[in-house]
């Protein structure tokens, strides 16, 4: 067993979930979106789901929700079948993004499925960053239009919402606005596949919100998703919308059909922050600790319709494969069958104790992460190489 297996397991033995840490490097680049995606209510902490382990699977409908206990339980992790097979070593590698602007604040924030082009922010921290495109290494900036990126697809077009609450696309080398449903007065872009479809949420007066769905190649055009008040937060390559109804996670089909998906054993509520094949991530409400509530990290299997609480102080994103991306200054990739692996530091040494690090972004196979590194004052990005 690794140390960093022995770290879960030890985890696992403690019945309160670690509460999340602060992070400044995820509060800047993409904190607009946060804010909005946690307004959810305290309950008390309940049954702690091993690992990556589904003990106990809620399936999609099905009866009411039952009630939280009383005192929170740890249900312990079956044990794993040995695997005679061997399998190859993986080593990953971290290494310097360019920075093609000044500014103390330069981060990574994410991605493509398959790891060629990654999106970040290059600025000061105070709303003024600018958005930057490494395609294969080398940096662009896009124009000053674009604020607060959200995605990037494998085509390598850039979504994301400007400060005036009007959503963009960058295709092509180009930067195109999209257009805001009559009745509404802005929108909040959030995610793109790789066939340039793009979701978010309209927000109009008194709180009113709808999913839309638009396209990278007509963003004049637009469809709304789901019943007034629906939320999207992520679109699978297939076309599957995931988000919320109300307070609760919710996926339309590319044919529209609604699913409830479930929540944990216990918890009234939860939400969805980002999927990536059969798999999504997102945080429920825990405990009430004074004015503020503990989050607790959820995943999703969108096929079978299980549902787990993660043993872990925060998870930032989930790749294809169904390993999540555990966010804790010193990143721990986690696959579905428990086993892990730590994210070396910075490239001009090997300890992973030297400076803070922040990892927001993974590909659909795991093999490329993105993030940055905080000390010295600055935020400097990073992209770890897997092999």
């Amino acid at each position: 067993m690794t140390v960093d297996e022995q770290r879960i397991a030890a985890l696992l033995q403690s019945a309160p979930v670690p509460e999340p840490r602060v992070d400044v490097a995820r509060a800047i680049s993409d904190g607009r979106r946060r804010r909005r995606r946690r307004r959810t209510g305290g309950v008390a902490a309940v049954t702690v789901l091993t690992g990556l382990v589904v003990v106990g699977a809620v399936g999609f409908g099905g009866a009411g929700r039952p009630q939280a206990p009383d005192t929170p339980t740890v249900v312990a992790a079956p044990t794993a079948v040995a695997s005679t097979a061997a399998t190859p070593p993986v080593t990953c590698e971290a290494s310097w993004l360019p920075q093609p602007l000044g500014g103390p604040v330069a981060v990574a924030g994410g991605v493509d499925p398959t790891g060629r082009y990654i999106v970040g922010d290059i600025g000061t921290g105070n709303e003024d960053g600018r958005i930057v495109l490494w395609t294969d290494g080398k940096a662009t900036v896009l124009p000053a239009g674009a604020r607060h990126a959200a995605a990037v697809n494998a085509r390598g077009d850039v979504v994301g919402t400007g400060g005036n609450g009007i959503g963009w696309v960058y295709r092509s080398g180009k930067l195109r606005f999209l257009v805001t449903p009559p009745g509404y007065q802005a929108v909040l872009v959030h995610a793109v596949n790789g066939r340039g479809d793009i979701v978010g949420t309209a927000r109009g007066a008194r709180d009113s919100h709808q999913a839309v769905l638009w396209s990278a190649d007509r963003p004049q055009e637009y469809r709304l998703v789901g019943r007034p008040g629906s939320a999207a937060t992520a679109i699978t390559e297939d076309g599957s919308v995931v988000g919320a109804m109300g307070d609760l996670p919710y996926r339309w089909t590319p044919e529209g059909t609604e699913i409830a998906l479930p929540v944990p054993d216990g918890f009234p509520r939860a939400s969805v922050e980002a999927a990536r094949g059969e798999w999504a991530v997102g945080m429920a409400p825990g405990e009430r600790q004074g004015s503020s509530v503990r989050m607790l990290p959820v995943l999703w299997n969108l096929t079978t319709g299980a549902v787990s609480l993660m043993p872990f102080p925060s998870i930032s994103a989930v790749a294809g494969n169904g390993e999540v991306l555990v966010d804790d200054g010193s990143p721990l990739l986690v696959a579905p069958d428990g086993t892990s692996r730590r994210l070396p530091g910075r490239p001009e040494v090997r300890a992973t104790e030297a400076g803070t690090y922040s990892a927001r972004g993974i590909s659909d196979d795991a093999m490329t992460v993105v993030g940055a590194v905080h000390e010295n004052e600055a935020y400097r990005p990073l992209v770890w190489r897997c092999r």
